[in-house]
């Protein structure tokens, strides 16, 4: 038997199917946090202060909104950058920096790399 003409034959024949992971879990969490966010400032969630400044995060496949995202307005930044400046730590930046690599690594070496995927396509409307 000649293995090409084997793996061409598979390549024909091969069927796909849905990912094995469902998006129950992102979904509920979403729900847990009535799929709408605030602004991270100074270690809190606040609502943006320039008024009822949301976007709509989709489903990139459906075009569902997901949830709710506040956008910062100028004094929002402002009130970012003032609290950056207050709490600025050379050590906590390292290790904020040492957290976001981990971050970007994690979906390499993680078993949950899949899921991680799918749960950042779903809230940052890319796909996977």
């Amino acid at each position: 038997m000649n293995p090409m003409s084997n793996v061409a034959e598979i390549f024909d024949t091969m069927s796909y199917g849905p990912a094995p992971e469902a998006d129950t879990a992102a979904r509920d969490w979403l729900a847990a946090h009535s799929a709408r966010f605030g602004l991270f400032i100074n270690g809190a969630w606040v609502q943006p202060q320039d008024g009822d400044a949301f976007l709509d995060s989709r489903n990139p496949a459906t075009g569902e909104t997901l949830a709710r995202i506040a956008v910062a307005g100028p004094k929002d930044v402002d009130a970012a950058v003032a609290a950056a400046a207050v709490n600025f730590n050379g050590d906590r930046l390292f290790y904020g920096v040492l957290a976001l690599l981990s971050a970007i690594l994690l979906p390499f070496t993680s078993r949950n790399s899949r899921r991680i995927q799918r749960n950042v396509a779903l809230l940052t409307e890319r796909p996977i």
